[in-house]
């Protein structure tokens, strides 16, 4: 798991243009609620899944790249969350923006991508289609016999299993929206509470993409340098 969880923070930095040289202004360390159900924002439609769980986060905040003055000098970073309880963990990396409300209090927006190790989707497993085949050699259902009968609804309870207890993302890479409230201890501390939005980008109830994102949120401790 550590691995592939450093492996997909590994990732995700080969989305940012960030060289060597770039230096670091903040390491940020904290717990999260994975599928979040304190404030109950997923909308969540009929049958979909529940993976709420802790994870711990990490993230590296780089200094503001001058090429990027443009775009209201945002700052690169590079992180991942590894999950506690064995459901999805995820690593990339993308650009935050930061308003500063007074000398103690700041806000910060970021959007970036992730990769993750969840699901994708749930489809037909082969031994369902082979029991199909099966069933399609009988004229009638009252010929199928009984072991094939408890076949299919053995197949039929642990899919309905895994879509009680898995979120399907609809694809291996997401995109990542992130809100926090941040508040300076002092010149090198602060410390932040946050809210993210993992989803695909796309897919709704009016189309049969799979898309059903998931929301976490925690809190954290910053260095600053």
């Amino acid at each position: 798991m550590f691995s592939r969880f450093f492996i997909l923070s590994a990732l995700g930095a080969a989305f940012l243009p960030i060289n060597a040289a770039a230096q670091v202004a903040e390491l940020r360390v904290g717990i999260a609620q994975f599928d979040e159900e304190f404030l109950d924002l997923d909308g969540s439609p009929p049958g979909r899944a529940d993976e709420t769980s802790a994870s711990i986060t990490a993230e590296v905040l780089f200094e503001e790249p001058k090429f990027l003055k443009w775009a209201l000098s945002p700052q690169p970073y590079i992180g991942g969350s590894l999950n506690l309880e064995g459901e999805t963990s995820f690593g990339g990396g993308g650009l935050l923006w930061r308003q500063t409300f007074s000398e103690k209090f700041y806000g910060d927006f970021s959007l970036g991508v992730v990769a993750h190790t969840g699901t994708i989707e749930i489809g037909i497993s082969d031994e369902l289609i082979s029991l199909l085949e099966q069933a399609s050699e009988f004229e009638t259902a009252a010929d199928i016999p009984m072991e094939l009968i408890d076949a299919f609804d053995a197949e039929f309870e642990a899919r309905t299993e895994r879509e009680n207890t898995e979120i399907e993302f609809g694809s291996r890479l997401l995109f990542r929206l992130q809100w926090a409230l941040g508040y300076n201890i002092s010149e090198d501390w602060a410390g932040e509470i946050y809210l993210e939005h993992l989803s695909n980008g796309r897919g709704n109830i009016l189309d049969e993409d799979v898309n059903e994102g998931v929301n976490n949120i925690g809190v954290r401790a910053v260095r600053k340098f």
